[in-house]
């Protein structure tokens, strides 16, 4: 099985996020099938983009522009 890109990751992590509910890192671990270090990691880079909100209790929720970023991708 060939490793994933990240482009391909960050693409599943607002696919699941795309329901519009908030999500624990555990939950996006498990649908999003990748480890938890790699879904923080790809999170905070989403969220610099303001593609994705990470509350204090370390639930992400994607926003607006998140949902046209996974539009383009």
């Amino acid at each position: 099985m060939a490793k994933r890109t990240s482009k391909e990751v960050r693409k599943r992590i607002l696919d699941v996020l795309s329901d519009g509910e908030e999500h624990t890192y555990g939950d996006l671990e498990r649908k999003a099938n990748t480890n938890w270090q790699s879904v923080r990691d790809h999170c905070d880079d989403l969220k610099l983009f303001n593609a994705v909100i990470i509350t204090k209790e370390n639930k992400v929720k994607i926003t607006k522009d998140g949902i046209r970023l996974l539009k383009k991708l």
